[in-house]
């Protein structure tokens, strides 16, 4: 893929996770007028229109961890992936990456992964275990290969901080 078609498959796919969370937090919150008043332009009121906006916030705070979505491109469909967590080990060009939710996805890296640690150009042999990552790419037969790994300079507190515990 060129880096146009990578950048808008990854914007997109952060687009589609985003609007689906967005969508998703006030419904499962147990507000149903929020989206009509939403949808004619109008601000909810009371305790549902307090609730739509600590659920924008919370949106706002917190970033997806993990996700695949399907776009289309000139060339048709491409299935994007995309993960953020720590990196648990790299094996012969194998990236193993353990997101927050716990989930472990095994990325295939080649000559033409792009890799920036600490906002310069790196190789994958640079990369050490415990590394927080963001990584994208395409995934497809069972398998995911980066396009993109980047180590940021600044990891977010709670980026590997698991959940406090609900009490039911």
């Amino acid at each position: 893929m060129n880096k146009k078609v990578l950048g808008g498959v990854s914007a997109l796919a952060v687009g589609v996770v985003g609007t689906g969370v967005y969508l998703a937090v006030p419904a499962s919150a147990g507000s149903p007028q929020a989206e009509p008043a939403a949808a004619s332009g109008q601000q909810p009121k009371g305790k549902q229109g307090q609730n739509a906006k600590q659920a924008r916030k919370a949106l706002k705070r917190r970033a997806g961890v993990h996700g695949e979505a399907t776009v289309r491109t000139k060339k048709g469909f491409v299935q994007a992936a995309w993960q953020r967590g720590v990196l648990t080990s790299t094996s012969g060009g194998t990236l193993s990456v353990r997101s927050l939710d716990g989930t472990t996805w095994q990325w295939k890296t080649d000559k033409t992964t792009k890799i920036r640690k600490d906002g310069q150009k790196t190789a994958v042999a640079k990369l050490a275990s415990n590394d927080y990552v963001v990584v994208v790419g395409r995934a497809g037969g069972g398998s995911r290969t980066a396009n993109r790994v980047i180590v940021p300079k600044k990891v977010p507190a709670k980026a590997t901080q698991s959940p406090a515990p609900t009490h039911s």
